[in-house]
């Protein structure tokens, strides 16, 4: 019994990580964005939505680029790291392959950071992978919801459905011959707003939401295996 505790003790830790991993690369990218977000404000007013979030890590466009792709950089490898955490947390089959997508997620948010737009054939190739990537994430979280309950928490279902509406669009929208959307202006000519530009960054609040609900769920399941175990032990004495 006083190895299973200590195993569970060692689990916990990996579980503390974890969270403390998806809470940090989450911090860092709402800080980044946000800030890249504020500076073109600063410029273009509330004009800010109907710009690609790409466009912010731009070297050619703002001079502020440095900040935006330094944060995804940071945020897709904290991201990366908890993956690889989770998946050695060992917490059923469907944990494990979202493990396997979350580490293919948090590679791709490096490597958009590492390779802006500015290196436009190479960033559309990983956006598309990370568009595939959130996708099959989100539905992994929805099927996972139904086939193994306590694995994940309703707000982290409920983020996912949103998530899996929002990429499942975009998806549509993808023009797969270039690998990018196509322009607004020729999309939606009379439309006062681009939705595909909203509908991005959307997308990048959902994941962010995402990490946060799932660093949280993590975190419930390891107080409840924690107590649990300590009860038994305890009982036994």
């Amino acid at each position: 019994m006083e190895d299973k505790l200590r195993e569970q003790s060692m689990q916990y830790d990996l579980h503390r990580l974890a969270v403390m991993l998806i809470f940090l690369g989450a911090v860092i990218a709402v800080t980044g964005v946000s800030l890249s977000v504020w500076f073109e404000f600063q410029k273009i007013g509330f004009e800010v939505i109907n710009k690609r979030a790409d466009l912010l890590g731009d070297y050619t466009y703002t001079r502020y680029a440095f900040i935006y792709n330094m944060s995804l950089m940071v945020a897709g490898l904290c991201i990366l790291l908890s993956m690889i955490t989770l998946f050695l947390l060992k917490l059923g089959y469907f944990s494990r392959y979202l493990s396997y997508i979350g580490i293919w997620v948090g590679s791709c948010v490096v490597l958009m950071g590492i390779f802006p737009i500015n290196y436009l054939e190479t960033h559309r190739l990983i956006s598309t992978g990370f568009l595939v990537g959130t996708l099959v994430m989100y539905f992994l979280c929805i099927i996972a919801k139904f086939k193994d309950n306590s694995a994940f928490s309703w707000p982290v279902f409920f983020i996912s459905v949103l998530g899996f509406i929002a990429s499942s669009w975009l998806v549509f929208q993808l023009n797969w011959h270039t690998l990018d959307f196509k322009p607004c202006d020729k999309h939606y000519p009379q439309a006062s707003y681009c939705w595909i530009a909203i509908t991005l960054w959307a997308q990048t609040n959902i994941v962010l939401f995402w990490c946060l609900a799932h660093a949280w769920s993590i975190r419930q399941m390891a107080i409840n295996d924690y107590r649990e175990l300590t009860q038994k032990y305890l009982a036994k004495e």
